[in-house]
C-alpha cells in the first residue's frame, strides 16, 4: 500500500513524501519470526551464564592439578 501527499511540518523544514506499509499478516510474520530469534537469543544467553560460572568453578581444581604436575 502507498499513502500520497503526506505532509511533514516543523520550523525548519516542511516536506511531502509518499510512504510504504506493509501488509498485516507480513507484519505479523516478521514480528513472529523477531519474537522466536530473542526468545532463542534469551536462552543462548542463560546457557552462556550458566558456562561461564561452571568455567569459573573449574579453574581451581584446574590450576591445582597443574601446579601439582597432574595435567
Amino acid at each position: 500500500m502507498k499513502c500520497k501527499g503526506l505532509k511533514v511540518n516543523s520550523k525548519f523544514t516542511q516536506k511531502k513524501f509518499s510512504c510504504y506499509s506493509v501488509p498485516l499478516d507480513e507484519q505479523r510474520r516478521i514480528v513472529a519470526y523477531l519474537d522466536s530469534v530473542q526468545a532463542r537469543l534469551a536462552s543462548l544467553r542463560e546457557l552462556q551464564s550458566a558456562t561461564g560460572e561452571e568455567l569459573d568453578a573449574l579453574l581451581p581444581s584446574v590450576l591445582d592439578k597443574a601446579f601439582k604436575g597432574e595435567l
